[in-house]
């Protein structure tokens, strides 16, 4: 099955072809294109502080930090719970 997304570009969304007539693929592939420029030209000119790889980007790789941590206090969690219950069930045995 071919692909007919074109990639996007950091703050520019990948551009699904299916959506776009077939007459207008040409026309809407070199706009998408000339978006990604204007978006980079663009994003040169903000302050470094205020770029996308600075805001969302920084937002989101902090975003899965936090997940992974959530994900290893929840596995702590569960393996300290299992330890107090096998403590607990070797008790009620004897």
């Amino acid at each position: 099955m071919v692909s007919n997304i074109v990639k996007g570009h950091k703050g520019i969304m990948d551009l699904d072809l299916d959506l776009v007539p077939k007459g207008f693929w040409k026309e809407a592939i070199k706009q998408h294109n000339q978006d990604i420029i204007e978006y980079n030209i663009e994003q040169d000119k903000l302050p470094e502080r205020l770029r996308y790889e600075n805001t969302v980007l920084k937002a989101k790789k902090l975003y899965e930090i936090d997940q992974k941590a959530a994900e290893k206090r929840k596995n702590l969690k569960l393996i300290d719970q299992e330890k107090r219950m096998n403590i607990y069930n070797e008790k009620r045995i004897i």
